[in-house]
C-alpha cells in the first residue's frame, strides 16, 4: 500500500490518519503490539521518519503507548470518571494517577445570553463571567471546558486558572462549594476550533456534557459545558 505523494497532505498526516482509521475499526486489539517502524515503512512505501512522526501524533491522541526497548502498542488505558456529582477534572485525574493540567484560552466578562439567563436566575441584561480552558491528563488533551458564572464571581478574572483546580480555588480560598448538578450527555462532533485545541481531527466525535451546578444555598451558580474526547474516558454512574 503506498500513499499519495501528490496530495497536499503531508504523507506523515495521511499516514496517520490511516493507522488511527485502523485502531479505531479495531484492526489492532487493545494492549496489542503494532508493526515496527521499519515493517510500517515498507509497507506503506515511506521513510522511518515519516512512520516515526505518525506514530508520535498517535501517541500524543494516547491511542499508543511507546515502550524503549520493546516496540509500540495500542492503549488500552481510558481515563475514568465519575459521570453523577459535582467532582472536578483535577480530582478525577488524581484519582487515577494522572496529572491533571488547564490553559486558559479566554477569560472575560460577556453579556448573559437567553440560556444563561434562564438556568441561572438572572436579571435581564445581566452580566456573566466565561472561562474557556483546555483540559491536559499527563499532558494530552482530553477536553475543553466552558463555564459560565454570575457576574458576582468576577473575582475569578484575577485568579491564574492555568494547571489549576477552579474548584479548589472558590472552596479554598473563597470558601464557595458547588453541589451536585444534573447533567445531560449527546455526541457531538468537532469543530474546526475545538479539533485545534484537542489535536484532533476534524468532526471527531465528542462527548457534550453539560450541567448546572447551585450553591449550598441551592442558588444556581455555575453552568458548565465539557467537550470530551470521546474514546479517551469511560464513565461511570
Amino acid at each position: 500500500m503506498t500513499l499519495n505523494k501528490a496530495d497536499v497532505l503531508p504523507l506523515y498526516k495521511q499516514l496517520t490518519d490511516i493507522l488511527r482509521g485502523d485502531i479505531e475499526k479495531g484492526k489492532f486489539k487493545k494492549g496489542e503490539k503494532i508493526p515496527t517502524e521499519i515493517e510500517l515503512s515498507r509497507l506503506y512505501n515511506v521513510s522511518r521518519i515519516t512512520v516515526r512522526n505518525a506514530l508520535e501524533e498517535l501517541a500524543k491522541e494516547n491511542l499508543l503507548i511507546r515502550k524503549q526497548g520493546k516496540g509500540t502498542f495500542i492503549n488500552n488505558e481510558k481515563f475514568s470518571r465519575g459521570i453523577s456529582g459535582s467532582k472536578s477534572f483535577t480530582e478525577m485525574c488524581r484519582e487515577i494517577g494522572r496529572k491533571p493540567g488547564a490553559k486558559v484560552i479566554k477569560c472575560v466578562i460577556e453579556d448573559a445570553n437567553e440560556k444563561d439567563t434562564e438556568v441561572l436566575k438572572l436579571e435581564p441584561n445581566s452580566k456573566i463571567i466565561v472561562i474557556e480552558r483546555i483540559r491536559y491528563a499527563d499532558g494530552i488533551p482530553v477536553a475543553f471546558e466552558i463555564s459560565r458564572l454570575p457576574q458576582r464571581f468576577t473575582f475569578l478574572l484575577d485568579e491564574d486558572l492555568n494547571d489549576s483546580s477552579m474548584f479548589t480555588i472558590l472552596a479554598e480560598k473563597y470558601g464557595i462549594v458547588f453541589m451536585n448538578s444534573r447533567k445531560t450527555i449527546e455526541l457531538v462532533y468537532a469543530t474546526y476550533e475545538m479539533s485545534r485545541y484537542l489535536n484532533i481531527s476534524l468532526g471527531y466525535p465528542l462527548l457534550s456534557i453539560s450541567g448546572v451546578s447551585t450553591d449550598k444555598e441551592g442558588v444556581p451558580s455555575h453552568r458548565s459545558m465539557q467537550f470530551i474526547v470521546a474514546d479517551k474516558f469511560k464513565f461511570t454512574v
